[in-house]
């Protein structure tokens, strides 16, 4: 029991410092997000659309509906593939079927509703656009699709050397964003600050095998970040499906 002012005061205290170590951690990017508009055929904004986007890998979905301006978000998706689907009485189904998701961006797929009724479906091939227009934030996103394929070191952290404005040495050590040192970067698995207290290098590896997506920011960092005069490197781990799959590996040296 707090007997004092002075207790209450100390506790306070110590809650608010609490406060200031959890909520940066809680803050960090792990997901990205759907945005869009809906509109009949004469371009009139559509409310009330039924959004679906279906995780391709886990079969995750997640709902939304397009707000009296006909726009919809869908926020803190997971990254990854899915499949995307606009509902409407009165309308056809319109399905995008390859939309990829990217750690810290906003992936916009728009909607042009035909008049029909929901058993017609109106499937679009194309894939949306990458190029997210809601942020000035510089950021090379690499997913296990592509780092799979690519040379590269046995860690996360090596991912950076691919992205513009980096540079590595013998002589400085590590990686160097944009002529910052290596210690001002900052690195996170799942959000999670891997960075050492002593000289900021990772201290935490993670394996390939079981990451989702790698993002390296270089430039427009976020108030979040503000301890990085350097580059942001996050890794985010895959989720679990329903399909039950494994990998062999071996090293040879």
């Amino acid at each position: 029991m707090f007997k004092t002012l002075g207790d209450w005061g100390r506790a306070g205290l110590v809650l608010a410092l609490l406060l200031a170590v959890t909520l940066p951690v809680l803050g960090q990017e792990r997901f990205g997000n759907l945005s869009g508009t809906a509109t009949d055929p004469s371009g009139a904004v559509l409310p009330g659309v039924t959004v679906t986007a279906t995780n391709k890998a886990t079969n995750r979905v997640d709902t939304a509906k397009t707000r009296g301006d006909g726009s919809y978000m869908v926020p803190d998706v997971e990254p990854g593939r899915y499949m995307v689907r606009f509902e409407k009485s009165g309308f056809s189904r319109y399905e995008v079927p390859d939309v990829i998701v990217l750690v810290g961006k906003t992936s916009r797929v728009d909607a042009s509703m035909q008049v029909g009724s929901l058993e017609q479906v109106v499937q679009v091939t194309e894939a949306a656009p990458l190029i997210d227009t809601s942020s000035t934030m510089i950021a090379h996103n690499v997913t296990s699709e592509e780092f799979s394929r690519l040379p590269k070191a046995r860690t996360f952290q090596g991912i950076a050397i691919f992205s513009t404005s980096v540079n590595t040495g013998e002589i400085e050590g590590g990686y160097q964003v944009n002529g910052a040192s290596s210690a001002e970067n900052n690195y996170y698995i799942d959000g999670v600050s891997t960075n050492s207290v002593i000289d900021g290098s990772a201290r935490q590896a993670a394996a390939f095998e079981y990451l989702q997506e790698v993002q390296v920011k270089t430039a427009g960092l976020e108030a979040e970040y503000g301890g990085a005069l350097g580059g942001v490197v996050s890794a985010i781990t895959k989720s679990g499906g329903n399909d039950f799959h494994g990998e062999i590996h071996y090293y040879y040296y």
